[in-house]
């Protein structure tokens, strides 16, 4: 065990600049990840990815209908990471966590506790959205 001294300790010197500059180099050297924004093609009512989701002008129905026409399970498809960026009210984000792929529509409506009229709103254009689908 060494002796101690009555010598004060200093820290090392921290070098602000040098350490700036190894951390522009790191940060220059990784490969700038290119990411598609899946979320605006969503959201914008020409893109190719939200008219494919939708039924054709001919074939627009009502609520009623068309719940009465869907059938399978209500299932998340869409990245988490653009299920996160959603503009979403704690309604919608609610009935999100309850379609797992387990529930009906029919089920989802008993089970979530809110007017009919609602989740089917909310349903229909989370399916429009192509954030989930019937599987």
């Amino acid at each position: 065990m060494p002796a101690s001294t009555d010598r004060p300790t200093a820290p090392p010197a921290f070098d602000m600049e040098s350490y700036v500059r190894a951390s522009e180099r790191r940060v220059s050297a990784a490969a700038p990840v290119e990411r598609v924004d899946i979320l605006e093609e969503l959201l914008d009512p020409s893109s190719d990815v939200r008219l494919a989701a939708r039924p054709p002008i001919g074939e627009f129905l009502g609520l009623e209908a068309w719940a009465a026409q869907v059938t399978g399970c209500l299932v998340v498809i869409a990245p988490v990471d653009v299920v996160k960026q959603l503009p979403l009210d704690h309604r919608a984000g609610f009935l999100l966590s309850l379609m797992d792929g387990t529930l009906d529509l029919e089920t989802l409506v008993e089970v979530s506790g809110m007017d009919r009229d609602e989740v089917l709103v909310i349903a229909r254009s989370l399916q429009e959205a192509g954030v989930v689908d019937f599987k």
